[in-house]
């Protein structure tokens, strides 16, 4: 009889807690289903991110690489100038002319070269912004039909895609080129997103309320030496 009565008292206190044991163990299933959810549009706005800087920071070395000409070109193009105005023998100024035009036709083929570089480290940097945005709208879609005790709603916010963050250091035909100073901003590829996670109204007296997501991430490329990198940025919320 009184082992009766010890299950009969254990029982008797353990259904007031049940509602708290049952909310406890939600709460644990939805904060793993949380981690799970943050994670995976964490990883997949960096990767597309680090895959884009990657190719631009190609881009970016490629372009500095090509200053040493372009300097030895502006430099014998000034020199030929300058003789050209002390010059007085028609025959001396004809040779002269001839070099510059010779110096100048080879100033505008590395200018094609150096357009060339510009314009694919501006694509590698639009292809990966339309591309994670993608893969990000379909993780969105994907969360929809997560084997979760939620209910979802996901909206994306579309950033325009910057460009290489390069800029000719003066009005030459090919110019010398250098990095903005504010190239890790100016340059950054940046996703931000929002996710909302209901609880159904059966649960709702164990777990009240929705619960708000706004998330971003930004990767963006720095100096390491002499060449550029991807570089994570830490999110904004």
């Amino acid at each position: 009889m009184k082992f009766q009565n010890q299950n009969g008292f254990a029982l008797a206190i353990m259904v007031p807690l049940l509602p708290v044991i049952l909310g406890f163990s939600l709460m644990s299933y939805a904060a793993i289903g949380f981690m799970q959810i943050d994670q995976k549009f964490k990883h997949t706005c960096r990767s597309g991110g680090l895959a884009g800087q990657e190719k631009a920071s190609k881009q970016i070395e490629a372009l500095l690489k090509l200053n040493p000409k372009a300097a030895n070109l502006i430099r014998d193009l000034r020199q030929a100038e300058r003789a050209l105005k002390v010059a007085k023998n028609p025959a001396v100024q004809a040779a002269i002319l001839v070099r510059i035009g010779i110096i100048q036709a080879a100033q505008h083929v590395l200018s094609i070269r150096q357009k060339q570089i510009i314009l694919q480290g501006n694509l590698a940097l639009q292809s990966a912004n339309q591309s994670t945005s993608s893969r990000l709208r379909k993780v969105g879609t994907e969360l929809r039909d997560y084997d979760s005790i939620f209910t979802s709603k996901f909206l994306s916010h579309p950033r325009a895609a910057p460009r290489l963050s390069v800029s000719p250091d003066g009005p030459d035909i090919a110019p010398i080129y250098r990095t903005d100073p504010d190239i890790e901003t100016r340059q950054a590829l940046v996703q931000s997103w929002q996710y909302d996670l209901s609880m159904p109204l059966n649960l709702r007296g164990f777990i009240s309320g929705s619960f708000k997501f706004k998330k971003s991430c930004s990767v963006t490329v720095t100096a390491k030496g002499q060449s550029w990198i991807p570089k994570i940025h830490r999110d904004r919320f």
